[in-house]
């Protein structure tokens, strides 16, 4: 009888194991179905040629396959998400700011990194009472929301600076590159700060890497009274071998054009750097490169320069030390 019992229990209890496998797999079958049905209802219905935008700043999520693209809302930032490069959606409003908060106005080249495990927009804002600055933001998922780190810039608040970009070093020291306000400076600067830890605030004195005179290609624009050398988007590529090389952009002294330079470090951050003599786009700029799902180079890129502008997508590489784009 014990013999008897023993089995019939085994067999109630390889059966129990059976329905429970069974029952798991209809739940992951389900959940699958549920989430495939999800994806297909999300429409991505904005072709990228059709994107109006400035100062695009595309990032790849790689746990989901989706990009992230944070833009000027007018008072607010906005993001656009994308499966594929091509078809794009409006996702939703990624920083609101509060009544209290010092930026009023500008809502300037909103670009997002991951670091740590968190979301960073380092965004340019500027107010009647207030020098135009970058502010950096923060929150725990790529569409937001986002909350300032502090209520103020972080970048020199006695001058007008803009266009903040992150940069690591390979020692992982947080560095931001920026821009002094040409129509300040006159003859526009790029600038590296080193950053604390957090991202709250820079560390130290910011270190002058060059001014937009140095490159040939350069001239000059003239705004109201105003006439001087244009210094925009710094981003830096860091090639396996430690050479940087670094996009800008201003505006051609051959034809005017808006266009995007390059500039290489063979010694670090804080160079020197040399300017290679013609520009690698014209006629749109504020360029950044990233790699699509596939891990090829690309940039994205605003043109033209004049309303409205759109965002611009297309295949990069490098060849012998030379940024080029296809």
């Amino acid at each position: 009888m014990v013999k008897q019992t023993q089995n019939a229990c085994g067999g109630i209890c390889r059966q129990g194991i059976s329905l429970l496998k069974t029952l798991l797999f209809l739940c992951l079958v389900v959940t699958a179905c549920s989430k495939e049905e999800s994806r297909a209802a999300v429409v991505y219905d904005i072709k990228a040629e059709t994107l109006k935008c400035r100062d695009p700043f595309i990032y790849l999520h790689e746990p989901s396959g989706i990009y992230y693209l944070h833009v000027n809302g007018g008072g607010k930032i906005k993001c656009y998400t994308s499966p594929d490069l091509q078809n794009w959606r409006y996702e939703c409003d990624s920083f609101i700011p509060e009544p209290d908060f010092w930026g009023k106005q500008d809502f300037w080249a909103p670009d997002m990194y991951e670091y740590k495990g968190r979301y960073y927009l380092f965004v340019t804002f500027s107010a009647q009472n207030a020098k135009r600055g970058v502010s950096v933001l923060e929150s725990n998922r790529p569409e937001g929301p986002f909350f300032p780190l502090t209520n103020s810039p972080i970048t020199p608040e006695d001058q007008m600076c803009l266009d903040g970009s992150l940069y690591i070093d390979e020692e992982g020291t947080p560095w931001m590159i920026y821009c002094r306000e040409w129509l300040e400076a006159i003859d526009g600067e790029i600038y590296a700060a080193q950053m604390t830890k957090d991202l709250s605030a820079l560390k130290g004195e910011p270190k002058l890497l060059f001014r937009a005179s140095e490159a040939p290609w350069v001239g000059d624009i003239t705004s109201g009274s105003v006439t001087g050398k244009v210094t925009d988007a710094p981003f830096i590529i860091r090639q396996e071998s430690g050479r940087l090389i670094m996009t800008w952009s201003s505006f051609r002294a051959d034809n005017g054009r808006y266009a995007v330079g390059q500039a290489y470090s063979e010694e670090g951050l804080l160079g020197p750097w040399y300017q290679v003599a013609a520009p690698l786009i014209s006629g749109g700029g504020h360029a950044m490169f990233f790699k699509n799902k596939a891990g090829r180079l690309m940039t994205s890129y605003h043109a033209p320069n004049t309303a409205p502008s759109f965002l611009k997508i297309r295949k990069a590489y490098i060849y012998q030390d030379k940024l080029l784009v296809e």
